[in-house]
């Protein structure tokens, strides 16, 4: 009878570190979930940013050969911008089909 007894009180110790344990675990997955939707945020906001940036930096590129002495330059701009603006229009229409 006493060496069921130590069994039980071991097992018992066992299962109390187990249940110790598995709290421990689930409470690091909430740290590590809440971790990855803050970094996910801040992946869209930089994205956000750098989608901005290089807008940015077209337009500043345009508007400097525009306002340059250079009209084949501008010239030449003018036309791929229109070639741009045709190839969205053709992408939006062919959405629409």
């Amino acid at each position: 009878m006493d060496e069921l007894s130590l069994l039980l009180d071991g097992i018992e110790v066992k299962l109390r570190k187990l249940m110790l344990h598995n709290k421990g675990l689930k409470e690091k997955v909430l740290v590590l979930e809440r971790e990855k939707r803050e970094l996910q945020e801040s992946i869209e906001t930089h994205k956000a940013r750098i989608e901005q940036l290089e807008l940015s930096i077209v337009h500043s590129q345009a508007a400097s050969v525009l306002d340059g002495k250079d009209s084949v330059q501008a010239k030449q701009k003018v036309n791929e911008l229109l070639r741009e603006i045709e190839k969205c229009y053709e992408l939006l229409n062919s959405q629409e089909k």
